[in-house]
């Protein structure tokens, strides 16, 4: 709720009702209740919650799937839905024409870029990897002036690029890392939940997420209260890096190295590490030892017990001791 507090009461309802609706809230291993199998783009829940936020007027919206697929494919369900005005249709041909000068008539005819600009007239986008550079980034021009009301796009959308919406929908709670389909984490949830809601112009941002009845209380809870993912510098100084900057005479290599985000990090951490050994030392000097005087003698002859195992070990391994035990062949 607003106050940040997870109820656990009002999940285990709303995952009852989905328990008993039956076949029509199962999802996939990926988690996803878009309705892939439906044939009918009209009845499919992704259709549904994209009109649903349509007609509240909570656009625009981003919808986050994890799969390059799944964007295209959920974009196609909205092919009967229209959110574009005459005015803004001639804008975003105008804008999508000039951009596609700079293209050779051969990648002009691309499938990808044919079949975009249809679902572009109507306010709906795609943005994933696999779109041509140009292709992506009219998209983020067009979403960026309020011409497309609905993105489909994968997380990569979220990383990097400031495109605030009013809406954010999750078609799944479940995505492949390379070795096997696992929940969200928190992080991921954050920075792309983060997009919902525009600074200035929204009071609050919207999240939707469509999750079935496999969702668990405890990972709802890790999904939505959990905190984002801890930022660790990945620098490395080499000896490379060290002379390139001696090469150059305006720049100060220890300027430039005491104020980067690693040192930055290494110096925040002083502190907690000198506390830290202040709490050990306080327990090493409060240790009691009962009947050191008696284990002392004990410690020192275990000392000088593996010196002369050592001492021992250097004599074996001399030639002039060795050769004697030795016989050819």
């Amino acid at each position: 709720d607003e106050s940040g507090t997870f109820k656990d009461d009002s999940f285990n309802a709303a995952m009852a009702v989905l328990q008993n609706s039956g076949d029509a809230a199962k999802g996939d291993q990926k988690g996803r209740r878009g309705g892939m199998a439906n044939k009918d783009p009209t009845q499919t829940d992704i259709f549904k919650v994209v009109k649903m936020v349509m007609e509240r007027n909570f656009a625009p919206v981003i919808v986050f799937s994890f799969s390059k697929k799944d964007c295209e494919v959920y974009a196609m369900q909205m092919t009967k839905l229209d959110f574009n005005t005459t005015a803004e249709k001639q804008l975003v041909d105008e804008v999508f024409n000039n951009a596609m000068d700079v293209l050779s008539d051969d990648d002009r005819h691309l499938p990808q870029v044919e079949n975009l600009l249809p679902l572009l007239r109507r306010g709906i986008g795609i943005h994933h990897g696999g779109l041509l550079p140009i292709l992506k980034e009219t998209i983020e021009i067009l979403f960026g002036e309020g011409l497309i009301k609905a993105l489909f796009a994968t997380e990569t959308f979220a990383m990097g690029l400031n495109m605030p919406a009013r809406t954010v929908l999750f078609t799944g709670m479940r995505k492949f890392d390379g070795q096997e389909y696992r929940w969200i984490t928190s992080g991921e949830y954050i920075q792309m939940s983060g997009r919902a809601g525009r600074r200035g112009i929204d009071d609050r941002g919207i999240v939707i997420l469509m999750v079935d009845e496999k969702v668990p209380p405890a990972a709802g809870r890790s999904i939505v209260k959990g905190l984002p993912d801890p930022i660790n510098s990945a620098f490395h100084l080499t000896y490379n890096m060290v002379l390139n900057l001696l090469r150059v005479e305006e720049i100060n290599p220890e300027y430039m190295l005491e104020r980067s985000f690693y040192q930055f990090q290494n110096q925040t951490a002083i502190p907690g590490l000198y506390e830290d050994f202040q709490q050990k030392l306080e327990k090493f000097n409060s240790f009691d030892v009962k009947c050191e005087d008696q284990i002392a003698p004990y410690y020192n002859i275990r000392q000088e017990l593996d010196s002369l195992g050592v001492q021992f070990r250097t004599y074996l391994t001399k030639s002039e001791y060795l050769i004697p035990f030795l016989q050819p062949g």
